[in-house]
């Protein structure tokens, strides 16, 4: 069973070192800015159709479906 789903927060992924990871990977320096920061309540799925640039989207849909992925 994958760790990750789209019902689990941002948070919860930030706890996990493995989720820390393939976010840094995905979203580098990003991952510091306030605006990621207020984020942290969503679930994965919302943040998957929440973020309005196509690039940044693109980056968060990546590491969501990686995420998921993960066992």
């Amino acid at each position: 069973m994958a760790k990750f789903n789209e019902k689990t927060t941002f948070a919860e992924v930030l706890e996990a070192p493995e989720g820390t990871e393939v976010a840094r990977k995905h979203l580098g320096d990003l991952l510091d800015r306030p605006s990621v920061g207020m984020m942290k309540d969503k679930p994965l799925g919302e943040l998957r159709n929440m973020i309005p640039l196509p690039p940044i989207k693109k980056k968060f849909s990546a590491m969501i479906d990686e995420l998921c992925e993960l066992e």
